[in-house]
């Protein structure tokens, strides 16, 4: 049996932090949307500014404060100081095997490459001879700040809370589904601003999101079931897929203004994450 998620912890004495205890899922969602439409709101937004990568300032406070903050702070009013170190655990363990970095680091871009190689065939070899630099220069960097500002805030709330804890109490598929819907609904905000506030653009490019998303988490999932409940490998593997669908896929897949790298990337997990649910019989790993 796996350790659950939950620590049992007597009941905290403030009214607010029993309210907290009481609907720790409600609370943290309540919080990451709140917060998350906050920072994404003009006056704060067109204030913060551009990091240097080109990445919206606004947003590595949405996903600090609005996700990753959340979710320790709802730890700390429903399981204390146990339940604290035990995320702060998973969100920095690294201890496991070399495998499971190779498929986080490694798994989507390659693969992602190699079918890439197959529909565009000389024209993608030739690029990747001529801007190999670009994969330490500007990819790894960018990989890197990815991991420290977006993804290891970001898991830390919706795999190291939610969907660790719903795997716990309604099992690994379930688990998937119900964490999915609210993880898409949070990135509405972000999706309003790429699309100059048209609400049923956004709301239909969210509902692309949303499908290929659900099978990412699955796959996040299993990952996490077996690098001994891993956060950072996580991590590692969202910001993979991340940056294989933008810097990767931008400097050495054709067509990434058509949105070529985007589905390649996310076909692979797909295929991914049907072939896990098929051979672990929708277990995702979970003991």
């Amino acid at each position: 049996m796996s350790t659950p998620t939950s620590l049992q912890r007597p009941a905290p004495n403030s009214a607010l932090r029993r309210l907290v205890a009481g609907y720790p899922v409600a609370a943290f969602l309540v919080m990451a949307y709140t917060l998350t439409a906050a920072f994404a709101l003009p006056p704060i937004r067109t204030r913060v500014g551009i990091l240097p990568p080109e990445l919206p300032f606004w947003s590595v406070l949405a996903t600090i404060f609005g996700v990753g903050l959340p979710a320790f702070l709802v730890v700390a009013a429903a399981e204390g100081r146990n339940g604290v170190r035990d995320l702060a655990s998973r969100c920095l363990r690294w201890r496991v095997g070399a495998r499971w970095y190779f498929v986080a680091l490694l798994g989507v871009p390659i693969v992602a490459l190699l079918c890439a190689g197959v529909i565009f065939g000389r024209e993608l070899l030739n690029t990747l001879v001529e801007k190999w630099p670009l994969l330490f220069t500007l990819v790894l960097p960018r990989f890197l700040i990815r991991v420290a500002l977006f993804q290891f805030f970001e898991e830390a709330g919706w795999m190291g809370f939610l969907q660790a804890r719903l795997q716990d109490s309604y099992g690994p598929l379930k688990a998937v589904i119900l964490a999915e819907i609210p993880f898409a609904l949070w990135h509405l905000p972000d999706v309003l601003v790429e699309t100059g506030g048209q609400l049923p653009l956004a709301l239909g490019l969210l509902g692309v999101f949303a499908i290929g998303q659900l099978f990412y988490r699955a796959v996040a999932m299993w990952l996490y079931n077996n690098t001994h409940r891993s956060v950072l490998l996580v991590v590692l593997f969202h910001s993979s897929y991340n940056v294989t669908t933008q810097e990767l896929g931008r400097e050495f897949i054709p067509g990434w203004s058509e949105g070529s790298a985007f589905f390649i990337a996310s076909g692979v997990v797909v295929v991914a994450a049907v072939l896990i649910i098929v051979f672990t019989r929708g277990r995702l790993s979970y003991r």
